[in-house]
């Protein structure tokens, strides 16, 4: 029983957690939509489903206990950080420090498409060639038009970097 209220916990923190990053993600009104794909978790629900099944079937409890103290302390620190970046924006916008709001936005975007980049790079191939990146190009689209130089340049090079999995894929 101990088992099954974890998997109904872990199964519905990431349903949670993806349906949120999906609300938040807004569309340019100037694209027109195209066919949308079935599902934006990159096969993270069925993963999720089969390794917490396969960690039943094989009596791992302790591990399986493991798995969900890690998986809820990572969405407690996101959800900390994300809590942070929110009260500093509005904060920000609240006493009218509009272009330091816009920079932290802008910050907070670069470390999105870098972070998606990397955790792209390793799905396998098989989710790779099954997503959609209509987001990250709606992302490019708004760099471009847009532009905004980070005080790191690192963190430059990584979004243009990040931006080549778009000529990637619509090379392959």
């Amino acid at each position: 029983m101990k088992t099954s209220s974890a998997l109904a916990l872990a199964a519905a923190a990431l349903i949670a957690g993806f349906l949120m990053a999906r609300w938040r993600v807004a569309q340019p009104s100037n694209l027109t939509p195209t066919k949308e794909p079935t599902s934006y978790d990159f096969g993270a629900l069925q993963q999720l489903t089969s390794f917490v099944s396969y960690l039943q079937d094989a009596k791992q409890t302790n591990t399986l206990q493991r798995f969900n103290d890690c998986l809820n302390a990572s969405h407690a620190s996101q959800q900390y950080a994300d809590l942070g970046v929110t009260l500093g924006i509005l904060q920000r916008l609240r006493d009218g420090r509009t272009n330091q709001a816009y920079e932290l936005l802008e910050g907070q975007l670069d470390g999105d498409i870098i972070l998606f980049a990397e955790s792209y790079h390793e799905l396998p191939a098989s989710l790779r060639n099954q997503t959609s990146l209509k987001v990250l190009g709606y992302a490019k689209d708004y760099r471009a038009k847009f532009p905004f130089k980070h005080r790191y340049q690192n963190v430059d090079d990584a979004v243009v970097d990040a931006f080549k999995i778009l000529d990637e894929k619509t090379t392959k």
